[in-house]
This record gives structure tokens, sequence and C-alpha cells, in this order.
């Protein structure tokens, strides 16, 4: 655990319920303070990855000279986006009153009462942000997570090895003789947030067409069996490897592979591997079941979220929002290629004009918003099991409609438990 602590300033949120009475009680506060020109003592413990450190340090020091009403003493602690949710749940009285979460699981922190709804400020963002991501964060109306960066894959290629039509289809790529020692295309089809590709591709609907209901997943009907059985002959064809461990990474930097999935993250060391050779695109399209579509992933959004039980709800949300405003996303984005979601930021010419930004956009247009109901954490593990089982040969073309009807009753068959 790497932490960093510092004193400074900051200010206010809102809440509902019980929480909505601690920010009244903030808020009173805050204006008793204000009005004897004192600052109001708050103390806030904030997560963020590792690489967010410094960077979160200095915003927070520049919120803190902004800010006169509140006297912040921080600390920043090291817990990664995937790993906050959880340790939230372990223990929230001791958990960070400010994190780094995935949009995807807001549904289920806000099901347990562990998100405070973040309102004070939001306004300011809020006409900046798209839809997709307004509607990631928002349940019931209100708005739980600031969201500050598309997170999802797209498609890196080597462009001595493919040419820019080439990639736009799936199976052009694989017809392609690349030679003895290369591999034509790298994607983890047993990790559960890439396997989705084709069955979303190919029309099929995981908790129905707006992912909200949990009863419904449709990879068991004709067109999750075709997109199974394309999966199955993917597997099986000797110009494919699979990305297990960082292998389809390892092998693209070397110039071994023509193309790999992967996102933004990746592209610090695919240009320093591959210089002017590293290509970027949105995910091709493929033949399935006899009709070429475009394969669709999971898209959602890295998110800054409060607790509900933060003692300062106030300044926790005004700096939540502070954190993901326009000039922050533009540092992040600067340091650490994290795209930003702002519609201002995204369309301005320095990020128009980066390749690996346009590809992540042009496949968030063709994605599909991961569900962030509480009943996605039924799909990880299913959706996981058919992938190494059909990677390993245990899932193949005369079991994988049982397979099928047994992974679907697995995300949709815990209703009543």
């Amino acid at each position: 655990m790497l932490a960093v602590s510092a004193v400074g300033c900051g200010e206010s949120s809102s809440g509902n319920g019980t929480s909505a009475v601690a920010e009244k009680e903030s808020q009173t506060k805050a204006d008793d303070t204000a009005s004897s020109g004192e600052s109001e003592k708050v103390e806030l413990k904030i997560w963020v990855p590792e690489e967010e450190v410094e960077l979160t340090d200095q915003m927070v020091k520049t919120f803190d000279d902004i800010h006169d009403e509140f006297d912040i003493n921080y600390e920043i602690a090291v817990v990664g986006i995937d790993e906050a949710p959880q340790a939230l749940e372990t223990d929230a009285d001791t958990a960070a009153d400010i994190f780094y979460t995935p949009s995807g699981g807001v549904g289920d922190l806000v099901s347990k009462g562990l998100l405070l709804p973040i309102t004070k400020d939001y306004d300011t963002i809020a006409s900046d942000l798209p839809e997709s991501a307004l509607d990631a964060v928002t349940i019931d109306d209100l708005t739980y997570a600031v969201p500050f960066s598309p997170n999802t894959y797209f498609m890196y290629y080597n462009k001595d090895l493919f040419t820019e039509d080439e990639v736009k289809n799936l199976d052009t790529m694989m017809a392609k003789d690349l030679g003895d020692g290369f591999y034509n295309f790298s994607t983890q089809i047993t990790n559960s947030w890439y396997i989705e590709m084709f069955f979303l591709g190919n029309g099929c609907t995981l908790f129905g067409e707006d992912g909200t209901d949990p009863s419904n997943c449709t990879f068991n009907d004709d067109k999750g069996l075709a997109a199974a059985q394309y999966i199955i002959d993917l597997a099986k064809n000797p110009k494919y490897m699979e990305d297990a461990d960082g292998v389809g990474g390892a092998a693209f930097k070397e110039g071994k592979l023509g193309a790999v999935t992967s996102g933004a993250w990746s592209a610090p060391e695919f240009k320093e591997a591959l210089g002017d050779k590293l290509g970027a695109v949105a995910l091709p399209t493929a033949n399935i079941g006899g009709s070429d579509v475009q394969l669709s992933n999971f898209v959602d959004f890295k998110t800054i979220t409060v607790k509900s039980n933060t003692q300062y709800p106030l300044a926790a949300q005004q700096l939540a929002v502070y954190l993901a405003n326009q000039e922050n996303a533009l540092t992040r984005y600067e340091k650490q290629g994290d795209v930003p979601v702002l519609k201002s930021l995204a369309e301005s010419s320095a990020i128009a004009d980066d390749f690996v930004a346009q590809a992540l956009n042009n496949q968030a247009a063709f994605a599909t918003n991961q569900p962030s109901i509480p009943k996605m954490g039924d799909y990880w593990d299913p959706a996981q099991a058919l992938g190494e089982g059909i990677y390993n040969g245990e899932i193949t073309s005369d079991n994988i409609g049982q397979q099928l009807d047994s992974l679907v009753e697995s995300i949709t068959g815990t209703l009543n438990e």
C-alpha cells in the first residue's frame, strides 16, 4: 500500500435518505464556518490506481488552492479500480471516501447501499457527458458516479502485415498467409470481458435491449449458437493465438502477430515496439451465421465515486466532480493516455488527431453499454468458463447447445436465491 498524505482545502456535494441528512448537516456546518470566516476541518481518504497517485495529489492540491471554505487533510492510497468495490463491501467504515470503480459495478454497489448520489456540482459537467456515460451511472434518476474515460477495447494491427482494408473483416484477416512463425489474430476468448463481442455482435442480448432485465439472456438462441460456433472454429484455427497471460501482446510487439485486441492502456508499449508500423481501428466485422456483422463488445466507463457513509459528503462529492473536470481529464490523457469521455475534449483537435483515441471512440460507437444492474455479477464466471471450455476443447460443436443452455441458466437462474 503506497500512501501520500497532504493538507488542503475542499468543498461540497449531495445525497438521498440518510446521506441526505448527513449532507444537510454538512452543509449547515459549512455555512456556519463560512459565515464565521473559519474553514471546516475535513478528513478524506482517496483510493486510486497506482499510476494516478502523483496526478491525484497534484489535483487535490490545486483544488485546495481554489477553495478556502474547508481545511482538508487527505490521504491517497493505492487500490486498483477493480479492487476498490470489493474492498468497500468488505469494510465500508474503513474504506476510502472517494475511489475509482468501473461503471459496470455501480448498480450492484447502489443496491447494497454503498454509494452516495453525486449531485453537488454535477451540473458543471453533465451537459458535456455523452448520454451513454450518463446512463451508465444513473439509477432511478440519480447519478452515483462521475465518468472520466471510456473503458473498452479495440484492435491494434501491424501495418507491415495487414492493410487498412484487410483489417475491416476478421475472416479476411484469418485467410491471409503471413508466413511460418506468424499468427494472424489474438484476443481473449477465455476472458468474459472479451468473449461477448461475438454474441453481442450477432444480435444476442444480455439483460434485454437496455441491459436492465435480469431474466433475459439470449446467448442460447440461434444467433448465440452461431456466435459460439464461430468462436469454436476460431479457437481451432492455427493462425489464432489466445492472448492468455499477455502472450498475444508480447508476440505483437515482436512483430510475429498481425493484430491483437486491447485498449488504450497498451498504446505506449505498442508504439515503442512498432513505431510507425502500428495501426489501431475498431473491431472488425465477422461472418457469423452467413452474414457479416460488426463485433460489439462491452463499453463501460472509468468513474469516480463516493461511499455512502462518508462523514464529509459535501466535500467528497465536490472533489469527485473536480477530479473529472475538463482540465483534469485532459491532464490524465496527456500523462497516461486515458481518453476523455467529455464531448468537448473528445471532439478537440488534440484528441481527434490521435489514432488510438479515434479507434477507441469508433469502437465505443459500436459497443454495447455494459449492464450495471446487480445481476451482472452472475455473468462473469459462467462466461469465462464457457470460453475456457471452448479453448481447451471440452466444449465442441457436439455439445455447444447444451453448454449455452447451462450458461444462460447460470446467468439468469439465481433470481430467487
